[in-house]
């Protein structure tokens, strides 16, 4: 049986896709009987949308005025 260790370094890694199959079937039965592992995996795909959703909210220049209205906040 695969621990919760090494569970959680393949998920926060990312390596998950890339080990044998053996492996992603014994993280799969894991996070089947394990409700910490599956909390976790959770939160880390909570936090990848995030981060992902934020960079296509930054993605591109900013407004041709933005440097002209930061620094008259500033300056107030």
């Amino acid at each position: 049986m695969i621990t919760c260790e090494e569970v959680s370094t393949l998920v926060s890694s990312g390596g998950l896709p890339a080990a044998p199959l053996t492996v992603r079937l014994g993280v799969r039965l894991h996070l089947a009987m394990c409700r910490h592992c599956r909390a976790f995996k959770r939160q880390l795909d909570a936090i990848a949308r995030a981060a992902g959703a934020l960079n296509r909210a930054f993605e591109g220049e900013p407004p041709l005025a933005f440097e002209k209205t930061v620094v008259q906040r500033l300056l107030l």
